[in-house]
C-alpha cells in the first residue's frame, strides 16, 4: 500500500515539473498568401458544378494584384467568374481566359488583411476524375514572377 502511494505521489510530483509546450501562431509567420479552402457544388458526379475558392491575404504580405488560375484538362470553365472580398462584395476585376489559364486582373491592388473568394459558375465537367486540382498564383506588388499559392482541390464523391 505505502509503495502505491509513494508512486503516486512521485509521478504527480515528476508531471508538475514539466514545462509547458509553447508555440507560435501560424498567422505570426504568414507572410505569403495562400489557399484557405475549395469547395464544389453539388459534391457529386453532375456535368455542371460550381467551383469555389478562398485566398486568405495576410498582414503581412504585399497587395495582390492579379490571380492566375489553370485548369485541369476535363473541366471547362464559362465565363461566369466572381470575386469578392471578405464582406461579401464584388471587387471590380477583368477576367481573360488563354486556352486553360484564367487571368484574373484587379483594378486597384487588394491590400493584404483581405480575402478573398473566387466563385466560378457552369463549370462543365467532360472528363473523369475522383479531384480536380486548380494550380493558382498570383501576381504581388513589388515582385516580378508569379507567386504559387497552392492548389484549389475539389473532391468528386460518387
Amino acid at each position: 500500500m505505502a509503495r502505491r502511494l509513494f508512486t503516486a505521489v512521485l509521478t504527480l510530483i515528476v508531471t508538475s515539473f514539466n514545462p509547458a509546450a509553447y508555440g507560435k501562431s501560424l498567422a505570426a509567420i504568414d507572410r505569403v498568401p495562400r489557399i484557405v479552402s475549395s469547395v464544389q457544388f453539388p459534391q457529386s458526379k453532375w456535368r455542371i458544378v460550381r467551383h469555389s475558392f478562398q485566398v486568405n491575404i495576410p498582414q503581412g504580405s504585399n497587395a495582390v494584384s492579379q490571380l492566375l488560375i489553370s485548369v485541369p484538362q476535363g473541366l471547362t470553365p464559362s465565363n461566369n467568374i466572381n470575386v469578392f472580398d471578405k464582406y461579401g462584395k464584388i471587387i471590380a476585376n477583368s477576367i481573360s481566359k488563354d486556352g486553360k489559364k484564367i487571368t484574373i486582373s484587379f483594378s486597384e491592388p487588394v491590400a493584404p488583411g483581405n480575402r478573398l473568394k473566387v466563385i466560378m459558375k457552369n463549370v462543365k465537367i467532360l472528363g473523369r476524375s475522383n479531384a480536380w486540382l486548380y494550380p493558382v498564383s498570383a501576381r504581388i506588388i513589388g515582385m516580378n514572377a508569379n507567386i504559387p499559392l497552392g492548389i484549389a482541390r475539389f473532391r468528386v464523391y460518387f
